[in-house]
C-alpha cells in the first residue's frame, strides 16, 4: 500500500502467489489506522506493520491454521498469526508484534495487524482452508509501502 497520501484510512493489497501457478487471490486489506498510515509510522505501536527490511528478517510468516478468537474485541472471529511474534523495528528500536490477519470488525482499521472486511476476509480464510488441506503450514508474507 502507499503511506497515508490522503486523509482517512488507506488500503492496499494483499495478493496470494503461487511459485509455479502464479498469481492465485487478491484482496483489499490495510494496517493501522488512519492517524498510524504515515512513512515512518511503523516505529510506533499500533503503527504499520512494518516491512521485513526494517525488521532485519527475509520475511514475514503467515499461519494457515488460524486461532479462534471470537471474543477478542476487533478480531471476532478467526486470526491468522504472523511470524515471527515481535520484532525490532529501524532506526526507532521498537518493539513491534504480535501481528495476524484477521476481519477488521470493529473501528475501521488496526493495530498493525493487516485488516479486511467481512466478505474479503472470507474469501481469504477460504484460501488459506485450501492450503492448510494441501499440508502448507505456512507462507512467506512480504510487506511493501510506496
Amino acid at each position: 500500500m502507499q503511506f497515508d497520501r490522503d486523509k482517512g484510512l488507506d488500503s492496499g493489497r494483499l495478493s496470494l502467489n503461487h511459485l509455479r501457478e502464479g498469481h492465485k487471490a487478491i484482496w483489499v486489506a490495510t494496517s493501522s489506522t488512519a492517524d498510524k498510515q504515515g512513512a515512518e509510522d511503523f516505529n510506533l505501536k499500533g503503527g504499520l506493520i512494518p516491512p521485513q527490511y526494517r525488521c532485519g528478517i527475509p520475511n514475514w510468516t503467515v499461519q494457515t491454521t488460524p486461532i479462534p478468537m471470537p471474543s477478542v474485541k476487533g478480531v471476532e472471529g478467526n486470526f491468522y498469526k504472523i511470524d515471527p511474534y515481535a520484532v525490532k523495528a529501524q532506526p526507532s528500536g521498537t518493539i513491534r508484534g504480535d501481528f495476524g490477519i484477521h476481519r477488521d470488525a470493529n473501528v475501521p482499521g488496526s493495530a498493525g495487524c493487516i485488516v479486511m472486511s467481512g466478505d474479503r476476509f472470507k474469501d481469504f480464510e477460504s484460501k488459506m482452508r485450501e492450503l492448510a488441506k494441501q499440508g502448507i503450514k505456512s507462507i512467506p508474507l512480504f510487506v511493501q509501502y510506496s
